[in-house]
């Protein structure tokens, strides 16, 4: 079980000042009463999102504190990082990691873009084509490795499962906590474009949503005995974007499109290859208001503290099921 320790009352001011934004919106978070009795193996599958894996850390927070037997944690990009810092047993490094974060410990972008700037109009698009990748990805390896004791991992009683993409073989690879390492946690975020591939064992792989955005169908093939699987999806399902007015939206609000379809798919998937496990979708009460690269403290605490209030609100849902603690 994962030890939950630490900043208590820091959480609580922080719920408070924040509970007139977020409490009007805790019934939309829509979680139904769990059908699987309360002591049902949980597998818990994030799927990330950038910066909106912040409310995805706040959700499980609030389940772990309130008492779920979680078993498993499996993710893929942000999600992969969120899941190993859970599998590390720690809820208030994971917290504070989101709370504290900068733009500048998650990416910058590589001087040959940056400089080519400057350039006339056709040579800086000759310049970024030619580019491995617009941002650098040394701060976000430095974060990964500062914030992860890979010894806990290994020794954690909740198996970890982080998926990455074999760019060669066009194929989801795989990640416990016997195998995950710093480079691991790097490809499985890897954007392609964003982010240069990672090479591992002579492999090219990058972020594994591409294959696997929420791994529930690879965490329920895993072996484990599990009884309930909870995927945490940080795109709130009535938000509506805004008409993009640049390409940088346009390609975010179309990747966002793609990754929530195929949530949805890989879910209904799941449900029928494993028609004995309850599956259930957690997803914002409110829209975040977070783009992926938008690693602003203030918006970040927001939806940590949001994504408290959803898990508790889903904790008191589930009160009312055949399983009810």
């Amino acid at each position: 079980m994962i030890a939950a320790r630490g900043g208590a009352l820091e959480r609580l001011v922080a719920g408070l000042a924040i509970a007139t934004l977020w409490t009007p919106s805790l019934a939309s978070a829509a979680c139904t009463p769990a059908r699987s009795p309360a002591d049902a193996p949980v597998a818990l599958v994030l799927s990330g999102g950038g910066a909106k894996g912040a409310w995805e850390a706040g959700v499980a927070a609030a389940l772990v504190e309130g008492g779920l037997r979680i078993r498993l944690v499996a993710g893929s990009s942000a999600g992969a990082l969120n899941a190993a810092m859970l599998a590390d047993g720690r809820l208030d490094r994971l917290e504070s990691a989101w709370r504290d974060l900068r733009r500048e410990q998650v990416w910058a972008l590589r001087p040959s873009v940056f400089f080519s700037g400057f350039l006339p109009g056709w040579l800086t698009l000759l310049a970024v084509s030619g580019a491995g990748s617009l941002l650098d990805p040394q701060p976000l390896r430095d974060l990964i490795a500062a914030s992860l004791d890979l010894d806990r991992i290994r020794a954690s009683p909740v198996r970890l499962l982080v998926v990455a993409t074999d760019l060669v073989r066009r194929e989801t690879r795989r990640f416990d906590n016997w195998t995950v390492t710093v480079d691991a946690l790097m490809a499985a975020t890897a954007v392609p474009g964003v982010f240069p591939p990672v090479e591992i064992d002579g492999d090219l792989l990058v972020d594994g949503g591409l294959t696997s955005r929420a791994p529930i169908v690879e965490a329920l093939d895993a072996g484990l005995s599990i009884g309930r699987a909870i995927v945490l999806v940080s795109y709130a399902p009535e938000g509506r974007g805004d008409r993009p007015a640049t390409v940088r939206r346009a390609l975010e609000d179309a990747f966002e499109i793609a990754m929530r379809h195929q949530i949805l798919r890989d879910t209904e998937l799941a449900r029928l290859r494993h028609p004995g496990v309850e599956i259930q979708i957690v997803t914002p009460s409110v829209a975040l208001g977070l783009r992926p690269l938008d690693f602003d403290p203030a918006r970040l605490a927001r939806a940590l503290e949001g994504g408290r209030a959803d898990g508790t609100a889903c904790l008191k849902a589930w009160e009312g099921g055949d399983g009810a603690r």
